[in-house]
């Protein structure tokens, strides 16, 4: 990113925030989903709202105008690279049967699915499943804190935010080979294109939350919903309403 592109980012940031700080108005209550940050949250929202309307979609929509093939190579590839740490955690929480599956993925998709592009697992009866040191340190205890809204990461909490960027982004195995062949430009061309593939194929969903009456609470739910859910490893309780991602959740669910 140039140092012109980094002054306009951190301009729209503080214009965000100022906006937001003058107009806020505070949602009502909910102990269910505590947000004491909620003014400071808001205005990162807003931020990441312009940044998003601004650069990112215009990009994420020409990248959906490639045919669905490329696409699909792109997303399994990535994917199979987050499977060393998926299996990491499942080991730390005990699942030991899904980090069986999840070893067993990623040997098939890197071997017979070359490297990964391809999504041969199915076939053997072993679908995806996501797990980051977040979910680890829910199923240890660690409660998830106030809610939190990070500047281009987004919907987070605080104990989700530590997890992310303490660990997640430092221990991943991938990360520490990338970190070792010191190249940063395969390391941020790496976390380009996987940011662009996955916002991609959220777009439906974004376009669908900038039209509510209020973006930020809808947001704000539908994160922590998904979060819990995730944590449940996919057990929903009897009250717990879809989400806004539950579409894409199923469908990601079927395809791997």
């Amino acid at each position: 990113m140039s140092k012109k592109s980094s002054r306009i980012l951190i301009s729209l940031f503080f214009l965000a925030i100022l906006g937001a700080c003058s107009t806020i108005q505070s949602t009502r209550d909910d102990p269910e989903n505590p947000d004491p940050l909620e003014g400071m949250n808001r205005a990162v929202f807003a931020f990441n709202e312009v940044a998003d309307r601004a650069i990112i979609d215009p990009v994420a929509n020409t990248y959906n105008k490639l045919p669905e093939t490329p696409r699909k190579i792109v997303r399994n590839f990535f994917r199979n690279l987050r499977e060393p740490w998926v299996f990491i955690n499942d080991i730390l929480q005990g699942e030991f049967d899904r980090a069986s599956d999840t070893i067993g993925r990623f040997f098939i998709n890197t071997t017979l699915g070359l490297g990964g592009t391809l999504n041969m697992a199915p076939k053997a009866g072993l679908t995806y499943h996501n797990e980051d040191f977040g979910q680890t340190l829910a199923v240890w205890g660690v409660r998830e804190g106030p809610y939190l809204v990070l500047p281009f990461f987004g919907p987070s909490t605080v104990r989700d935010s530590f997890a992310l960027t303490a660990v997640d982004m430092q221990l991943n195995p991938v990360g520490i080979a990338e970190r070792g062949m010191d190249e940063k430009g395969l390391q941020l061309g790496h976390t380009a294109a996987e940011v662009l593939s996955l916002r991609a194929g959220l777009d439906a969903q974004i376009d669908g939350l900038y039209e509510t009456s209020d973006p930020y609470t809808f947001a704000r739910t539908a994160y922590l919903q998904s979060r819990r859910h995730s944590v449940r490893n996919g057990k929903r309780e009897d009250i717990e309403e879809d989400d806004l991602f539950g579409d894409f959740e199923d469908e990601e669910a079927q395809n791997h």
